[in-house]
């Protein structure tokens, strides 16, 4: 049932005074003080008229009642109602789906064509219409420019749309969300599960045919993410085709310039087939390498742009050696040799020293060994039996070969042994005996190991407590604290070093300075959001560590090697002067190159050496780009590098409309579900009623100016006449 509204009142009602003391006490209190202002002025000299005696006695006794009220402190309480308008949350799907012509019609025709509807138009006089466009992110936009926007989404996430729109709307009377989509999800949690968590109804209206359309899809390919120089690397390809009974078609699999790797002929038998494909492929040279999967087109299905998916592979010379050294046996060093041997581009040799021996009888790590490294991770080590050799080609290798170094402190680390590397490391031990209390961390600084992971920075203070102590690290001048950790017991924050990073010239070190870390992989195993956060920050350490270190004075990247089209390109830079410091008052002129068309895409400054920019591609294909830095005339220092843009949509693997989605959505939130043609009943049946909020309001009165003044005006008026009639 709609509501219209003209004016929603407003009342105020239960008035109430209150007073600190007891009321007789101020009743007798007045009295007497109105019977002392009339005592006062029953005489006067020179005598004057009634009337003037009387105006003086009444002056004096309102200024006595006044300051009274004031010492029985008064405070005014009272009830303030009123009457709030309901909201209406229109969340609209702008996804790819959405644009795609089925036998139900054009999408976003059908959809464009609603929104101007007159069930639209009705709904906007009868509540507060605030409208969403949402994808695989959502933003709020004016309900009459939703017709204006792209329908290119590269994914749906219905459930993240409603949560965030219920957030930005919590302060109002949001009565209902409607959400008008053709039900696809293919990102976040599942939506039918979180509506029943929703405190507002979620009504959905869906667009789109519900049977699966004549379409072949290239659903997944898979392959290794880094590989080396000469090694075969597979490539699985899986292809499923919907509606194309005995009909054939050929995959290739290509290089970026499109020159042939490998071909195979498929065919699918039945109304619904899937096929795995397997190839190989043998990079020759190190670098990053686009490969590019292509089904030729099969007559008689929905779209082209799903049969065309790519991949981008890191080809390495070789693996990095890492020598893991550690103390005694310990869950730490379990989860994190597990996590550094599950990364194809380290190769791992571990001695664990108890008492002065190595675990399964090994030998003491050579000179050899520690000179061969390309990074040293030490594992509650060196101990107090470590001998003084090691620590010594420990140190070696890291001033002459510039090896990094990462320490992960623990209980018996020695503070004579661990003296002996202070020049090579970011911190330093305080104390012979390090502190053991429970501690919880938090991010303390900008860095790039913590920006764009699985686990935001904000929410460290979520983490399990681990081990740590106040006062045991001394922290060198030049490194940065990134993270920071506090005593649980505490209850505040304190500023202990918990992760420390250090470069100096071209080595790197870093420094996890808690203990039985090894907490935060299993608990937060069940927390879909965070579960990979160990394991990628252990990974995003190890590749800042031994990732080439160079003093380039202009740097720019994009988010990442490989894009979907519609997505927007996202460029981040840094500049440095020539003393390495930030420069925030550089200009940069970033150039994005295919083929012969050029554009130059603007550069805004975000403090500390920091810059940003946006780009949205013409095309799919490769993509090159080169910045230029320059204060005036003065040019800072160049930086180049490359992208790829690919048609593929996740959108597109499945492209039917899911009314079983919606409607289980608007069931579980207590609303209902309607087909596009049905929406106007829908909409009619909307209980958007206003509500009336009371609140409780306290004025307190003695502490108010106004009093003040009244008293004083009292007072003055009082004096004034007293001098006029020739009174001291």
């Amino acid at each position: 049932m709609l509501f219209s509204f003209a004016a929603l009142p407003l009342s105020v009602t239960d008035l109430k005074l209150t007073l600190a003391g007891s009321p007789w006490w101020y009743i007798l209190l007045a009295i007497a003080a109105i019977a002392f202002a009339f005592f006062v002025y029953r005489y006067t000299l020179p005598p004057v008229s009634g009337i003037r005696r009387t105006l003086l006695w009444i002056l004096r006794g309102l200024a006595l009642l006044l300051i009274l009220l004031m010492i029985f402190e008064p405070v005014l309480s009272y009830l303030f109602d009123r009457t709030e308008e309901p909201s209406v949350a229109l969340l609209v799907d702008r996804s790819a789906s959405m644009a795609i012509q089925d036998a139900a019609g054009d999408r976003s025709a059908q959809l464009a064509d609603f929104l101007q509807s007159s069930e639209i138009k009705r709904l906007k006089g009868a509540c507060r219409l605030r409208a969403f466009a949402f994808a695989d992110s959502i933003y709020e936009i004016p309900p009459d420019s939703l017709n204006s926007l792209p329908i290119t989404g590269i994914g749906t996430n219905p459930a993240d749309a409603w949560q965030r729109a219920e957030n930005i709307l919590a302060g109002e009377n949001l009565a209902a969300v409607v959400m008008i989509s053709d039900g696809a999800q293919n990102i976040g949690p599942n939506p039918v599960r979180v509506a029943a968590e929703s405190p507002v109804p979620i009504y959905t209206i869906g667009i789109g045919d519900t049977a699966r359309v004549k379409d072949a899809v290239i659903t997944e390919i898979l392959t290794n993410e880094v590989t080396y120089v000469n090694s075969k690397v597979p490539v699985d390809i899986r292809i499923r085709a919907e509606g194309l009974p005995n009909s054939s078609s050929t995959l290739r699999l290509l290089h970026s310039n499109g020159s042939l790797i490998a071909s195979e002929p498929v065919r699918f038998s039945s109304q619904q087939t899937e096929l795995p494909v397997s190839f190989e492929f043998t990079a020759d040279e190190p670098g990053d390498i686009r490969l590019i999967a292509v089904l030729d087109s099969v007559a008689g299905e929905t779209s082209l742009k799903n049969n065309r998916r790519s991949v981008i592979i890191r080809v390495l010379d070789s693996k990095s050696q890492t020598l893991l050294l550690s103390g005694p046996p310990a869950a730490d060093l379990t989860f994190l040799r597990q996590t550094l041997e599950s990364d194809t581009t380290l190769s791992v040799n571990t001695f664990v020293e108890i008492g002065g021996k190595y675990l399964n009888n090994r030998s003491a790590p050579s000179e050899d060994n520690i000179r061969q490294a390309e990074l040293i991770v030490l594992v509650d080590y060196p101990t107090s039996a470590t001998p003084p050799a090691i620590i010594s080609a420990i140190k070696q290798a890291a001033e002459t070969e510039n090896t990094p170094i990462f320490l992960l402190a623990g209980p018996n680390l020695s503070r004579d042994r661990l003296s002996a590397l202070a020049d090579v490391l970011p911190v330093s031990l305080e104390t012979s005996r390090l502190a053991a209390d429970r501690v919880v961390v938090r991010a303390a600084s900008s860095h790039p190991l913590l920006t764009d992971g699985v686990f935001s920075p904000a929410q460290w203070s979520e983490l399990p407590p681990v081990q740590g102590g106040i006062g045991n690290f001394q922290v060198d001048k030049g490194a940065q604290i990134i993270v920071k950790m506090s005593r649980e017991s505490a209850g505040v924050d304190e500023d202990e070093p918990a992760i420390v990073l250090a470069e100096r010239s071209s080595r790197r070190a870093a420094a996890i300075l808690c203990w039985n870390t090894f907490r935060w992989k299993i608990g937060m195993a069940d927390e879909r959001e965070a579960a990979g956060f160990y394991n990628d920050l252990i990974s995003r350490t190890v590749s800042w560590l031994i990732a080439p270190v160079e003093e380039k004075r202009v740097k720019v990247t994009t988010s990442k090697k490989l894009y979907s089209g519609g997505e927007k390109i996202r460029f981040s830079g840094q500049v440095y002067g020539t003393d390495l410091s930030p420069r925030d008052d550089a200009s940069i002129e970033l150039r994005v190159e295919a083929g012969d068309r050029t554009e130059i895409v603007p550069m805004k400054n975000q403090g500390n050496g920091r810059y940003a920019g946006e780009f949205d591609p013409w095309s799919e294909g490769d993509y090159r780009f080169r910045a230029a830095a320059a204060v005036g005339q003065d040019t800072l220092g160049f930086d180049e590098g490359r992208f790829a843009i690919e048609a593929f949509n996740i959108e597109l693997i499945d492209a039917r409309a899911r009314y079983d989605i919606l409607r289980q959505i608007a069931e579980n939130s207590g609303a209902k579900f309607a087909v596009l043609n049905e929406a106007g009943s829908l909409i009619s049946a909307l209980d958007l009623k206003p509500v009336t909020i009371t609140t409780a309001k306290e004025l307190p009165l003695w502490n108010r100016a106004a009093m003040l003044w009244i008293i004083i005006v009292l007072l003055a008026a009082e004096w004034t006449l007293r001098k006029r009639s020739g009174m001291l």
